[in-house]
């Protein structure tokens, strides 16, 4: 008679129970995890330091970034005080995924996407944490119908529809945004129908530095710019539709996923919530 021990017993439960996640180094899957996204911590170290302070009090397991982590992508001495001030971020053990900003162009960029990703080439990259699937776009390689980051994209997506119980994309010039920038049609044109087609959960964006928060075509979009550069105001909120929420403030965006069901908030640099919702394909 074979004779099964407690911790095997155990073992075989906790198999059971979580499995095993498919991205190497990472814990077992749980019901419940969190994380956070934010972007735009360009110019204004002094607010970027109290983001970033913020960042670290909420315990997210990961953060998104969504762009213009600095003022001039040439320079090196930028670069040095955004690792700088970003430091307690590493030193709290919370992993870091950015997007690529347009005040980010030159050649040190690449060297801060230092996460593990298993697809892409660290402009455009993918990645599973637990039982999601995450895709970072790049807004400055081309992404037209006739492009290799569209097909790798769309790729992507459509695996991630089988298999992934939610999926996130995140890139710096949104679709759709009230800022000054206002929506950008190339994304409206080719990205938008995409995420449509494959029911993304989320696409995170920034770009326009102020909070914003819409649904277009069962599609949740959330624009994330109130990292630490100057704010912006609503000037095209003339394309807010009924339901939508915008506000001109420095903030972060705590996530939390239980049971695949993804709630929010908007959290602003004095900890006030802005918004609070939870998203419904």
């Amino acid at each position: 008679m074979k004779v099964i021990s407690a911790a095997m017993i155990c073992g075989l439960f906790a198999s059971a129970t979580f499995g095993t996640i498919a991205q190497s180094g990472q814990a077992a899957k749980v019901d419940s995890y969190t994380f956070l996204a934010y972007g735009d911590t360009r110019s204004d170290a002094t607010t970027h330091t109290a983001i970033v302070a913020e960042i670290v009090s909420l315990h997210p397991e990961f953060v998104l970034q969504s762009g213009d982590l600095v003022d001039h992508g040439k320079s090196a001495s930028e670069w040095a005080e955004f690792d700088s001030i970003e430091s307690p971020i590493k030193k709290a053990h919370i992993a870091y995924y950015p997007a690529r900003g347009n005040h980010d162009l030159g050649g040190y960029y690449l060297s801060h996407v230092t996460e593990k990703y298993d697809s892409g080439n660290g402009y455009y990259y993918a990645f599973t944490r637990h039982n999601a699937r995450f895709m970072i776009v790049d807004s400055f390689e081309e992404y037209d119908p006739t492009s290799a980051q569209y097909h790798w994209l769309e790729g992507e997506l459509a695996k991630a529809q089988k298999a992934a119980q939610n999926t996130f994309v995140m890139f710096h010039e949104s679709p759709f945004s009230v800022g000054p920038h206002g929506s950008t049609p190339e994304a409206q044109q080719y990205l938008h129908p995409l995420f449509a087609k494959y029911k993304v959960s989320l696409v995170i964006c920034g770009h326009d530095h102020l909070y914003y928060r819409t649904k277009r075509d069962g599609v949740n979009y959330i624009v994330t710019g109130g990292g630490g550069a100057p704010l912006y105001e609503a000037d095209n909120a003339n394309i807010a539709i009924p339901g939508d929420i915008y506000k001109s403030v420095h903030h972060v965006v705590l996530l939390t996923v239980k049971n695949g069901v993804i709630s929010g908030k908007a959290i602003a640099e004095d900890g006030s919530i802005i918004d609070q919702f939870t998203l419904t394909h």
